[in-house]
């Protein structure tokens, strides 16, 4: 993970293994520095857009083994969608511009978005698309933000269009997760507070609580964020 504290055992398995890293992440972190990785700086929450554009290139590029793609998943194209489905309605379709939107999903078009220039864009898909076994692995910032996740399931896109899941080195896209360290940790007590609201919206809560509700803002636990908010003062007074 990018900017993450147990990196120790990262850097010591890719001293052996020679691989080569990239990082995706609006943040320039010591994981860049410590993995010999190259960055590519991507504006915050585009990942998805990113992700198109690098379909894009598979699919205009006859990258893709689509055989491959339609027996282990579904709703690459119309060929596996089930009959309900709409019509040009498939991500194939929506990649090429020819699904309802309209707008082709071009390295160009997610440079626009993503800031990441075209051309890296498709060398990247090149990259991805060629490697032995590329394990790509989301980071835990994508999916904390509204509609995050879609993010998470663009990334998780990439192993099964390129073929690289259920091997030796490869991953599903999902974040990796690390071997728990037997290091002594503080006491953790119990939160009297029951109520919760979605933590990127937390600023939503200080500056309009009474806006907030379980329909509109996915308050929990309350009728409103108003209750928690005065809860909270009231705690800290």
């Amino acid at each position: 993970m990018s900017g993450g504290g147990q990196v120790e055992e990262l850097r010591r398995a890719l001293e052996k293994s020679q691989a080569r890293v990239m990082i995706i992440d609006p943040r320039y972190t010591d994981s860049v520095i410590t993995q010999h990785a190259k960055w590519l700086a991507i504006r915050p929450t585009t990942d998805a857009a990113l992700v198109a554009g690098l379909t894009h290139t598979l699919i205009s590029e006859n990258l893709i083994d689509e055989a491959l793609v339609n027996r282990y998943s579904v709703g690459f194209d119309a060929s596996t969608l089930p009959e309900s489905a709409a019509p040009n309605a498939s991500y194939k379709d929506y990649i090429l511009g020819t699904g309802p939107d309209g707008i082709a999903k071009t390295p160009e078009w997610a440079a626009n978005v993503t800031g990441i220039p075209a051309v890296r864009i498709r060398q990247l898909a090149r990259e991805i698309a060629g490697a032995r076994a590329c394990y790509i692995g989301q980071g835990w910032r994508p999916q904390r933000h509204a509609n995050g996740e879609q993010t998470v399931r663009a990334i998780q896109t990439l192993p099964a269009l390129t073929g690289h899941f259920g091997l030796q080195g490869t991953n599903n896209g999902n974040w990796p997760y690390v071997t728990p360290y037997g290091v002594p940790t503080l006491p953790m007590g119990s939160n009297p507070i029951k109520t919760s609201i979605p933590c990127y919206l937390w600023t939503g809560a200080i500056l309009n609580p009474e806006k907030m509700t379980a329909t509109t803002m996915g308050v929990k636990g309350a009728a409103s964020a108003l209750k928690w908010w005065s809860i909270r003062q009231g705690r800290r007074c």
